[in-house]
């Protein structure tokens, strides 16, 4: 293509919102409201308030180098052996997020969709089709989210609405508990469903205006937010706070309550289910095509499409290691502390050094 620059700010945020938007929104209330019982929608708020202060951290320091990506300018930074450390640690960190990912949806379509097909089969189809979707550049990869994204934002927005009028305002009562440690525990929690907006990395060398990148970030941060904690209320709402603990997957109860009109759509749920698959397709289709991208960079492939085609046995094998839905969710959460701590870590540090070298050239000239 004769120019590179070719995604536009709306779709650079639109690849953001449905990467965030993905396999956890179905569990989503029930943790929200371990952490605060009525005040979870509090808690997700905190979240992602969180999220955003941390993706600010990394899209404005690559608003600095327009024309590299993280993985080219952190080496002259901070030097390359210890760049190339950070990258190996960051391209596994999103091979076990996808294999976990696609596990967790595995698990969920086995239950609910495909219950007499194996897991196996489920998960691996999955994988095959971001291999395939992962073999194109990135300007496509951009197109494919953007098609998808009304279509995901748009079912889940009326199933909610839809599902408001059922709320009992008695059940988010009170709305304010004093913030405790499990409060703050959870909104830390809430931040894993965000960290896959690290993909901005990956975008802004073909961004036609890279000053851009927080603006587009902080419309897909505050969107997809903005869902999570309608799910939230409406979830909390409906079924109060004792209850939604209890439920597995407290979203998709809360689309089986949802209907228009008498005897017309009734069976909002199944509806839902489907957007839902879309919207884990988007989602493992970004940290499968990071972890690709990464790949294809350290062992200096010509693109990325050999490294995805290798990348798909070690993500299936990493999918089918927990033994459990339960094991699967404690790894998730392990490895979503072990992703804050490098997510907001890393940029923190390149900042420093970054102002550190600013600093001293001032001074020296």
């Amino acid at each position: 293509m004769n120019n590179p620059r070719q995604i536009t700010t709306l779709r650079a945020a639109a690849v953001i919102t449905s990467t965030i938007i993905g396999v956890g929104i179905l569990s989503f209330p029930r943790y929200m409201t371990e952490a605060g019982n009525s005040s979870a929608p509090l808690v997700a708020l905190c979240g992602v308030l969180f999220s955003f202060i941390s993706y600010w951290l990394l899209a404005s320091l690559c608003q600095r180098f327009p024309q590299e990506t993280l993985f080219v300018f952190s080496r002259r930074l901070i030097g390359r052996p210890l760049a190339a450390i950070f990258t190996v640690v960051i391209m596994l960190l999103f091979i076990v997020l996808t294999g976990l990912t696609v596990r967790q949806f595995g698990d969920v379509a086995t239950t609910v969709l495909y219950k007499k097909t194996p897991i196996e089969a489920t998960i691996f189809l999955m994988l095959l089709i971001s291999l395939l979707s992962s073999r194109r550049n990135v300007v496509k990869f951009s197109y494919i989210h953007f098609f998808y994204l009304p279509l995901i934002t748009g079912s889940i927005l009326v199933t909610i609405l839809l599902s408001l009028k059922n709320v009992d305002m008695l059940n988010l009562q009170p709305v304010l508990m004093p913030p405790s440690f499990q409060f703050w525990k959870g909104a830390r929690d809430a931040t894993y469903l965000f960290q896959s907006s690290f993909v901005i990395v990956l975008l802004i060398p073909f961004m036609e205006k890279p000053g851009h990148a927080v603006r587009a970030g902080a419309w897909a941060i505050f969107l997809s937010g903005a869902i999570y904690v309608l799910i939230v209320i409406a979830s909390v709402g409906i079924f109060g706070a004792e209850e939604t603990k209890l439920l597995i997957y407290p979203t998709l109860e809360m689309a089986r309550s949802a209907a228009f009109g008498e005897g017309f759509l009734e069976r909002l749920d199944a509806i839902f289910i489907i957007i839902w698959v879309i919207s884990v397709y988007t989602t493992i289709y970004t940290t499968y095509y990071i972890s690709a991208y990464l790949l294809h960079k350290l062992l200096r492939f010509r693109d990325q499409r050999m490294a995805s085609t290798i990348l798909l046995p070690v993500v299936f094998i990493l999918a089918m290691l927990p033994s459990n839905v339960f094991e699967s969710y404690r790894w998730a959460l392990h490895l979503g502390n072990a992703g804050m701590m490098l997510m907001f870590g890393y940029p923190l540090l390149l900042w420093t050094v970054y102002l550190l070298r600013r600093h001293r050239k001032k001074v020296t000239s």
